[in-house]
């Protein structure tokens, strides 16, 4: 671990994050936690502690990095009396023990083509959820390559957006190897000004700026928190009810989903197909191989196509038709939502369709959920382009006749 810095004062989330060595690290949380001068001044350690350095300081815009992190970095962290070279207009730095501190703005080009032609070994990103994924993963993490220093690191400070964003997949929904997130905290000199600004604060500003929690604006279609809907897996009783539903598709996925549903009626995913460009031939064995290790009959609440639904008869797997009035299907999918009693397992899908990954598509039935969106206040038109899994969903829970279902063997 880093030692601590000797001269600013830390607070708990605040020591954590300076000490932590994980190669991607999001340090994230409400207004006024300290995660730029947290960042700042581990820059500025990790340069003085390691000689001949590179360190970035990064921002979407160069006006907004100029006038925030690498401000706040010069004069409040780096020691004037210890730098050799500087150029204000360039935002560099150089110190004695030959250092060098970069500000980079993604939206110059000029920056970006200095910073992919150096080796850093540490990259600190400020207000991270503006920068894209693209940004994140061809224009940064392949410059974190200085093979000088005992290990290398992208921090990441922001306050929480939608849990939609690529960030909260990464660090919080599904988070990765070599990814980890620190939440701030408020800090408890908060000026009575500001405080009267967080305290005016309501609905999901206050969720983000106050709470620190990553959440949606109102638009959505139904409650979804990551936080609280996905879950780790856990055995499911072999008397548990089990469905299995299934929307066909192709160049959009092929989705079939299997839930686990409660005596008290709370509704588990614990397993899914989402994959797109195989046939209903194709995911058929896969089917009736997970019915069968699961025990029940391989039986299905169906779209309605019938070619497709022919083809899952003639491999062994019965239908039924869904009922698809979508507002009805929507409202007992909402209704569970706000009763607590629907839940995703972390690692349900089973296996990731990377086109649909390299599309920056969803490639799972959660997420879908943050572009799943009202598009009329009226509430009566929204936004089907991403929809397979919500579509599956509604036909799960909305097709509930005592003679259909999935029976236990």
């Amino acid at each position: 671990m880093i030692r601590k810095i000797p001269f600013v004062p830390l607070n708990d989330p605040q020591k954590l994050a300076f000490e932590d060595i994980t190669p991607n690290l999001l340090h994230d949380g409400a207004w006024f936690c300290g995660k730029s001068h947290v960042a700042a001044a581990k820059a500025f350690f990790l340069g003085i502690h390691y000689q001949k350095n590179c360190i970035a300081l990064v921002r979407k815009k160069r006006s907004d990095l100029k006038a925030t992190l690498w401000k706040w970095f010069i004069d409040k962290i780096l020691p004037p009396d210890i730098v050799t070279r500087q150029n204000d207009t360039d935002l560099y730095r150089k110190i004695q023990n030959g250092t060098e501190f970069y500000g980079v703005g993604l939206d110059s080009t000029n920056d970006v083509n200095k910073l992919a032609s150096r080796e850093y070994g540490f990259i600190a990103i400020e207000e991270a959820t503006e920068i894209t994924e693209e940004d994140f993963d061809e224009k940064l993490s392949r410059c974190l390559r200085l093979t000088t220093i005992p290990f290398l690191q992208m921090m990441l400070i922001c306050n929480p957006g939608a849990p939609g964003h690529f960030l909260h997949q990464r660090f919080i929904q599904n988070p990765r190897d070599n990814y980890r997130r620190i939440k701030a905290t408020i800090l408890p000199n908060v000026p009575p000004s500001y405080q009267e600004r967080m305290d005016q604060l309501t609905g999901v500003f206050r969720l983000r700026y106050v709470d620190g929690e990553w959440a949606s604006f109102e638009g959505l279609v139904y409650p979804f928190d990551p936080s609280k809907h996905i879950i780790e897996r856990f055995e499911i009783p072999k008397d548990w009810r089990r469905i299995v539903a299934v929307d066909f598709g192709f160049d959009h996925p092929f989705v079939c989903q299997w839930w686990a549903v409660s005596p008290s009626d709370v509704w588990y995913l614990y397993r899914e197909i989402y994959y797109s460009r195989r046939t209903v031939k194709t995911h058929s064995p896969q089917i009736k191989e997970f019915c069968e290790k699961d025990g029940i009959i391989p039986y299905v609440i169906s779209d309605h196509d019938a070619e497709d639904n022919a083809t899952l008869r003639e491999n062994g797997i019965g239908t039924q038709n869904a009922f698809k009035d979508r507002m009805v299907g929507q409202q007992k999918v909402f209704d569970l939502f706000e009763t607590d009693r629907i839940f995703f397992f972390r690692d349900c899908t089973i296996e990731r369709d990377m086109r649909l990954v390299m599309e920056k598509k969803p490639a799972s039935t959660v997420e879908e959920f943050a572009s799943y969106i009202w598009i009329s206040k009226a509430k009566e038109d929204m936004c089907k382009e991403r929809d397979d899994g919500m579509d599956t969903m509604r036909y799960a829970v909305n097709t509930r006749q005592p003679e259909l279902g999935v029976y236990i063997l």
